[in-house]
């Protein structure tokens, strides 16, 4: 099914990405996880297609996360033999918590329990949702996100020349909102759309910016973003993380390419950074230690064969 090496990988095999499971409003806001997956698949020699709901028994049909739509979908693709695997965007504990009990957790998990007993497999874009994943499956990989250049999708001007001080992308909340305020009140100029956007918006905002936040939703949440990260970074968009006691002390494997801010005074901390930090130097920093350490094909290929190697 799958041979080779990190240096060279030679796949017989063909991934489905389906996103039928998903609701419509989610496929724009899983474009950047769909991207990276299949950038990192092809960059391996693997054969992808995407689709909603073209199932091919002949491949390996990828869903992301969850099934919202039909609950029953996984049982039925088991029941005709068709083989699936699960990407898992979510962060899930341990004992099963969900997103930090932040989102309702016991039905949302139960919800994807259902799909991943019976995947093929499932790939973990956060690290601490594997323990969680491998007590339901025992095919489970965590994908590290990092460097493709196909990710390069801004072309940013000059940081001296941005007319947006801070951009938030993502679903608003009371919280967010008092987080821009903040800033604005303070005099510089943001931008919070609020809601998904498509990719292109979302790319020409990122081009004008100086500081792309990664801000916790509610005081409940504590979730890091890896598309954003990694996007930002690849794009040499700055980013700061909010990222302490809360979520995981600012110590995950993305922080380290981010401007670090605990969730006290966030107004005050982003105005902080943003006036003393020098953006250009930090950002070409991140880009290139994201492009030598963490290149996404190397990643795929180490999740290929522990997924899908040994047959």
């Amino acid at each position: 099914m799958f041979t080779g090496t990190p240096d060279g990988i030679l796949a017989a095999m063909r991934i489905n990405i389906l996103l039928g499971n998903l609701e419509p409003h989610l496929w724009e806001m899983n474009g950047d996880n769909v991207n990276f997956v299949r950038y990192g698949l092809e960059d391996c020699g693997v054969e992808v297609r995407i689709g909603t709901d073209q199932l091919d028994p002949n491949a390996t049909n990828l869903f992301f996360d969850r099934f919202y739509t039909a609950p029953n979908f996984p049982m039925q693709m088991e029941a005709a033999k068709i083989p699936f695997g699960l990407v898992c965007t979510e962060a899930i504990g341990p004992d099963g918590t969900w997103n930090y009990g932040a989102e309702g957790g016991g039905q949302a998990y139960n919800a994807f329990a259902l799909a991943a007993e019976r995947a093929e497999f499932i790939w973990c874009v956060l690290e601490e949702s594997v323990e969680a994943c491998r007590a339901l499956n025992e095919r489970v990989a965590h994908i590290p996100y990092g460097y493709t250049k196909r990710m390069e999708t801004v072309s940013p001007i000059p940081v001296a020349e941005r007319d947006i001080d801070f951009l938030l992308c993502g679903f608003t909340s009371p919280r967010r909102r008092e987080i821009m305020d903040g800033l604005a009140e303070r005099g510089y100029r943001t931008v919070h759309p609020g809601g998904p956007i498509p990719a292109f918006l979302r790319d020409a905002l990122m081009a004008c910016t100086r500081i792309n936040l990664s801000v916790q939703k509610t005081d409940q949440h504590g979730i890091i973003s890896p598309t954003r990260i990694c996007h930002s970074v690849i794009n040499k968009i700055p980013v700061l993380l909010e990222a302490d006691e809360a979520n995981r002390g600012g110590e995950d494997e993305y922080s380290q390419f981010c401007l670090l801010s605990g969730a006290g005074d966030l107004a005050k901390a982003c105005a902080e950074l943003i006036e003393e930090t020098d953006l250009a130097a930090h950002v070409e920093e991140a880009y290139e230690r994201m492009r030598r350490e963490r290149p996404l094909k190397e990643a795929m290929a180490g999740v290929l064969e522990a997924t899908l190697g040994g047959g």
